[in-house]
């Protein structure tokens, strides 16, 4: 997984709710989706570009919480 540790652990409540197993095959996809998501949101003013600070205020936005797991769906 390189120099970080995959974000994917940070979100494993996101990752349950949204039915997304985290596999050897899917989590470096998963890793991608989600440190897209932070990256995009981040570029609007929406939730900080720090993954930690990110996984705390997407937990806290209803809205986001909804785009992000849509997103994890649509890789399974």
């Amino acid at each position: 997984m390189g120099g970080f540790l995959g974000c994917w652990k940070w979100f494993n409540s996101v990752l349950k709710e949204a039915e997304v197993e985290v596999t050897d095959a899917n989590k470096e996809k998963i890793d991608d989706v989600i440190h897209h998501y932070i990256g995009e949101q981040a570029s609007q003013g929406r939730c900080s570009a720090d993954w930690r600070k990110a996984r705390k205020e997407i937990n806290e936005s209803p809205e986001m919480k909804k785009e992000l797991i849509a997103k994890l769906k649509a890789i399974v």
